[in-house]
């Protein structure tokens, strides 16, 4: 046999191998809108500007993790939960823009001139969390489209947090307030009576405390229920502070969560079951490379076979 140009012998090995790698990591096919979140928004209470942020974080079956951050600033002059909906919709597709279409695995809908947006996973991707961070005291409320939280394996943290952690700024704000002014937290689970809890003068713990208390089948964590994931804005950059109240059974198809605190913001973080985590598998751009390599080092043997052969 004889081989003419074993670079282009060793593309067509690369080639064929990257396609043998490829396929199984996309094998498995998850259904579109396995996983999904709704959220009902409301009016921000807050006249100063303040972040109302999302982060997700999703999947490819049995592959890589990719993830985005969207981040909005609502004020008292939005006077509608439409409007809110709407910055929050278009901050989470503006943050998929730095991926590769292939590797935006999320869809991100948002019903015309309501006060609601629905964030759902695409087919061959599944969700792993979902975070909405508001320092805009509005009354938010989330469900799984008619899914109950416990049935879907859907664990649920509620981090109650200062605002002045993502408001204040060296030189240009007075001192960071280390407790809660004056106000409200209101959390309401499906079927059951809301638990109300006044703010005045308690730390976050505190308040944690007293609500982990009041909310029936939860509990304060230590542990994070998975880390914040975080973008380069530093507005939108809050560590956690070791304590959350965990809801890690939920069997109920809504909660809602609404702060009434100025000095007080809340994060809500959502985790769904990583069911397609069974299979390491490298990304595609990895394998092209192991595959380019396996592919150069094969056309050099059997270039250096051929010289020897004629020789």
């Amino acid at each position: 046999m004889k081989f003419h140009n074993p670079l282009s012998l060793a593309l067509s090995i690369a080639l064929f191998s990257s396609s043998s790698y490829v396929q199984p990591a996309f094998a498995a096919a998850t259904p579109a809108a396995q996983d999904n979140l709704r959220i009902h928004t409301s009016a921000p209470k807050k006249a100063s500007d303040s972040l109302f942020a999302s982060a997700v974080e999703w999947r490819i079956d049995d592959n890589e993790l990719y993830r985005s951050n969207g981040i909005s600033f609502l004020n008292s002059t939005v006077t509608d939960g439409a409007t809110a909906a709407k910055k929050l919709t278009t901050g989470l597709i503006d943050g998929m823009i730095e991926l590769y279409p292939s590797w935006r695995g999320i869809t991100v809908n948002h019903a015309k001139d309501k006060p609601e947006l629905t964030i759902a996973n695409k087919a061959g991707f599944s969700i792993t969390t979902i975070t909405i961070k508001d320092y805009t005291n509005q009354n938010l409320s989330y469900d799984l489209v008619d899914k109950s939280f416990s049935t879907e394996g859907v664990q649920i943290g509620i981090d109650l947090v200062y605002a002045a952690d993502v408001e204040y700024l060296e030189g240009f704000s007075t001192k960071k307030a280390q407790t809660a002014s004056q106000g409200t937290i209101k959390v309401q689970i499906e079927g059951q009576p809301p638990v109300e809890i006044k703010t005045d003068g308690k730390t976050t713990h505190e308040l944690e405390v007293e609500l982990a208390k009041q909310l029936a089948t939860s509990h304060l964590s230590e542990i994070p229920l998975f880390p914040v994931l975080i973008g380069g804005d530093t507005r939108n950059n809050k560590s956690f502070d070791a304590g959350e109240v965990q809801l890690l059974n939920l069997a109920a198809k809504s909660i809602a969560i609404d702060v009434s605190d100025p000095s007080l913001g809340v994060i809500t973080k959502f985790k769904f079951k990583d069911e397609n985590a069974t299979i390491k598998v490298l990304n595609p751009m990895s394998m092209l490379l192991i595959a380019l390599g396996l592919g150069i080092l094969a056309g050099g043997y059997f270039w250096y076979q051929g010289r020897h052969k004629k020789a």
